[in-house]
């Protein structure tokens, strides 16, 4: 009677949620994304990098597919979500008002 009892408590639980593992990118795509998340275009970024835009194009379509998103700046938000980013790449927050002031 323990043992069934005890399956039975087993079975009753809910399922965990899946793990995701956290996708991984290489030194390359972080130092793109990077740059993207700094404002850079990639025609700027191929320049900074010493490749060509269609190289810069291929990182991004590696990250986009690693992320599962389809755009630049999902890829970014996401990225920095995750701690994919390191913090130098991050954009700083806009400061508040000063009080009194629009």
């Amino acid at each position: 009677p323990a043992i069934a009892a005890a399956l039975v408590r087993q079975v009753a639980r809910p399922a965990a949620e899946p793990v995701v593992p956290t996708p991984t990118l290489s030194p390359r795509e972080t130092e793109v994304l990077a740059l993207v998340a700094a404002g850079r275009t990639n025609a700027r970024i191929a320049l900074e990098l010493h490749v060509t835009p269609a190289t810069v194009k291929t990182h991004l379509l590696h990250v986009f597919e690693k992320l599962g998103v389809g755009d630049r700046t999902r890829a970014v938000t996401l990225a920095m979500e995750l701690g994919l980013l390191p913090p130098a790449a991050r954009p700083p927050r806009a400061a508040e008002p000063a009080a009194g002031r629009p």
